[in-house]
């Protein structure tokens, strides 16, 4: 890393967060000027919402995404203001816990949730958080660095995505809470927010492998826009026909709290995989 680059990220993590609301009026403020941001925040929002809203909405939506995509970027560097989201449903995980099988937290990249599992495992107990290998990695750019550095500032532990099947399984059978997000790169079709996408099947195999009950985490804004986070009651694989009708269920459970706070999806194009047309050259 540069120096320059080291020091910006230094100045950026030690500015007081009360300047924070400043700082994100004033970056909106360029952006907005910006036809190339509006346009990505436009895309992201019609990528997601285009299925089951109209343009008018999608229009509305990618203003909001605009503000909180930037107010993402700079939230990241200061801890404090996302890793104490208010948890409801922390008996649901307990008692999952107590299966002693492990348990699977399954999430989206909706809400802050860069804070979501430091704020669970203040009200809870530390967890396992899987990561993509890039993050751990020593020469990864400082805004990962800082994603894993908020994550476990409350005793959390990330788990390298490539110990694979057989790792996370372990980690199961100790115990552990293993939290999962469901929106990354994959080759599973999964229907969401009236759109065929391709997600991952990783957290819904797992905790059928491994019998672990799944818990869903869905972000919420309370009525101040601040956010909060929701754990489900209990998933039990063995209550569903196949590890496929469990993780339709998994998904089922974000649709609701996603379309009602859509603006907190971070990068959905990132996330989602689309589905080709049969016979193009990309399903080939």
């Amino acid at each position: 890393m540069s120096s320059l680059t080291s020091a910006v990220s230094w100045g950026r993590r030690h500015i007081p967060d009360v300047a924070v609301p400043a700082i994100t009026r004033t970056r909106l403020a360029r952006a907005r000027k910006d036809d190339a941001r509006a346009a990505k925040a436009h895309r992201e929002m019609d990528f997601l919402l285009g299925g089951v809203s109209t343009p008018a909405e999608v229009d509305r939506a990618a203003e909001r995404y605009l503000e909180r995509d930037i107010l993402r970027s700079e939230l990241r560097w200061h801890p404090k203001l996302i890793t104490f989201q208010e948890v409801e449903g922390v008996a649901n995980l307990v008692a999952a816990r107590k299966r002693g099988r492990g348990v699977v937290i399954s999430f989206l990249h909706h809400g802050h949730y860069e804070g979501a599992v430091a704020s669970v495992c203040r009200a809870d107990q530390p967890m396992l958080v899987v990561v993509s290998p890039e993050m751990l990695a020593p020469d990864a750019p400082e805004f990962l660095k800082q994603h894993v550095r908020t994550g476990t500032v409350s005793g959390g532990r990330p788990l390298d995505a490539t110990v694979g099947a057989k790792g996370m399984l372990a980690a199961l059978a100790e115990g552990e809470v293993l939290a999962i997000a469901s929106d990354v790169p994959g080759r599973t079709p999964i229907r969401f927010l009236g759109v065929d996408r391709l997600g991952s099947f990783g957290a819904a195999r797992l905790a059928t492998g491994a019998g672990a009950p799944v818990v869903s985490m869905t972000a919420h804004p309370d009525a101040d826009g601040r956010p909060y986070l929701r754990l489900s009651e209990p998933l039990d694989p063995r209550d569903f026909a196949s590890p496929d009708d469990l993780l339709l269920e998994m998904v089922r459970l974000q649709e609701a709290p996603v379309l009602a706070w859509p603006e907190a999806y971070h990068q959905p194009t990132l996330r989602w995989g689309a589905v080709q047309p049969a016979g193009s050259a990309a399903a080939s």
